[in-house]
């Protein structure tokens, strides 16, 4: 069976995991994950009570323990080597032009001459979280995935009743014999497609914003409302 790690997500902005650009990639937070996980990995997040309180004030109600993002780690790269991938240069941020898609970048960690990491300049995490964050060493990168959002669910009847037992409530933890595999069948059975199918739960959603984007959810040009706004 497959091993998948999980942990509670207080934060879902877009940023860890970042989910655009045809790749969902995890370069900062959870180090301890990041560091350990091979090819062939799955690591899910799913919505904490914080995310749940959080996103509660902004008016979107998801459920505790939602299934935010499910990834297959395909690729596990060093940091430095992340940031030079021209694959992955649309992922770095910018601070004051572009869409929330080009703001949420992750692809903020490099090396200098001096062997040391350097921080771009970003929105989402400042100098302080430098050490945090590359003491993971790489980024996890998955062409297959599943992010969910603030689509993010429960399985009718709760995780028990898909799983045969209920998740940890650690913040990090080894997710039941068969998560993978059940989850799985559940997408199939119910017609989900792997990519992305909601925005972050942290977006402060904006029409023109996302049509400007040309994001997955919501391709350049579009007239329809973004699939989030429908919840």
């Amino acid at each position: 069976m497959d091993k998948a790690i999980g942990y509670l997500m207080t934060h879902d902005s877009g940023f860890a995991p970042n989910p655009f650009h045809g790749h969902l990639t995890l370069a900062t937070c959870k180090p301890k994950v990041r560091s350990a996980s091979v090819v062939g990995d799955w690591v899910a997040g799913f919505a904490s009570k914080q995310l749940v309180e959080r996103s509660l004030k902004d008016g979107l109600q998801i459920p505790h323990l939602g299934l935010v993002y499910l990834m297959r780690v395909g690729e596990v790269m060093p940091l430095d080597q992340y940031f030079r991938d021209p694959r992955f240069k649309a992922k770095r941020p910018t601070t004051n032009r572009g869409g929330q898609v080009e703001r949420c970048g992750d692809n903020i960690y490099f090396r200098r001459k001096d062997g040391e990491f350097h921080q771009r300049r970003n929105n989402n995490h400042g100098e302080n979280f430098t050490t945090h964050d590359t003491g993971g060493k790489n980024a996890l990168i998955a062409s297959e995935f599943y992010y969910f959002g603030r689509r993010c669910f429960v399985p009718d009847g709760g995780w028990v009743k898909l799983l045969g037992s209920n998740l940890s409530t650690g913040r990090t933890f080894a997710c039941p014999s068969g998560f993978v595999e059940r989850v799985l069948d559940h997408f199939a059975a119910k017609r989900v497609k792997a990519g992305m199918s909601g925005y972050p739960c942290d977006w402060n959603l904006d029409a023109e914003d996302m049509r400007s984007t040309g994001s997955p959810c919501y391709p350049a040009g579009s007239k329809s409302r973004p699939i989030s706004a429908r919840r």
